[in-house]
């Protein structure tokens, strides 16, 4: 199975200049959460930025670069046939970034985890392909600076 975790504004914006635009700790304490033990996927400038390993989880990183092997990760240079051999699998594979990799994986995504962020911010990345419209709310927590929902997608019938 192939989810999605991911932060936005009100204009769907999630990154200034290939970081956050905002430090909002409840909100990475929702993204451990949901992202502990599991495997998550995303793109080498993604990771290249990460302010620090991120711990027990099993990372892949998308790279076009066929020589970058960053120790204690996976590396596929093929994003979609990745996920074209896991979005069946029982196991979740969590994409978490960053633009062009949620924009790629977003078609294959059938579970989302999404922060969305009250306040606007200076962004100059942009979410825009997800339409709410595609899914169905299964958890709904709500904090002072953002609401997290858990979504499934709907069935396409």
């Amino acid at each position: 199975m192939i989810s999605f975790s991911i932060a936005f504004d009100p204009n769907k914006g999630i990154g200034y200049k290939n970081v956050m635009p905002w430090h909002i700790k409840e909100e990475f304490k929702v993204f451990r959460r949901n992202t502990m033990f599991k495997n998550i996927v995303m793109g080498q400038t993604t990771y290249d930025n990460l302010p620090g390993p991120l711990k027990d989880r099993y990372i892949t990183v998308v790279s076009i670069d066929p020589d970058y092997h960053p120790e204690g990760v996976e590396v596929t240079n093929d994003l979609i046939a990745f996920l074209e051999e896991h979005e069946n699998d029982e196991t979740e594979y969590i994409i978490c970034g960053g633009a062009s990799i949620y924009r790629q994986a977003y078609p294959y995504c059938s579970k989302g985890y999404v922060s969305f962020i009250k306040k606007e911010y200076e962004v100059d990345t942009y979410f825009d392909v997800f339409d709410i419209d595609d899914w169905d709310v299964v958890q709904e927590e709500d904090y002072p600076e953002f609401t997290f929902r858990e979504l499934i997608r709907k069935n396409e019938e």
